[in-house]
């Protein structure tokens, strides 16, 4: 006949756990069977480990977007200019075509 170590509860003598407490038994404990909670402490801290490499991932994606958002705006924005050669017209920087007469630049 087996007993529980913490509350006395009468256990099968096959019984890794006490039916009523939960305390791993000693048959339990020589077998080195797990606790339940090392499971879920081992698949959250594999969960945590997988959230920081998201989130470092993340952080790098967002950045070069937050970069290149940066160069288009600072283009777009840009005072240069490029003078028509046909007409004298002052065109923005990135134009193609002249805002004057229509030609390529």
């Amino acid at each position: 006949m087996v007993f529980c170590t913490n509350c006395g509860e009468e256990l099968p003598e096959n019984a890794y756990f006490c039916i009523k407490c939960g305390v791993r038994t000693k048959r339990g404990k020589e077998e080195n069977v797990r606790l339940p909670r090392e499971d879920w402490r081992d698949a959250f801290a594999q969960v945590g480990k997988e959230l920081d490499e998201a989130f470092t991932t993340a952080a790098k994606e967002i950045e070069k977007a937050f970069q290149t958002a940066r160069e288009e705006f600072r283009k777009a924005t840009s005072r240069e200019t490029v003078v028509c050669k046909h007409c004298g017209e002052k065109n923005s920087a990135d134009a193609r075509f002249c805002t004057g007469c229509g030609k390529e630049l």
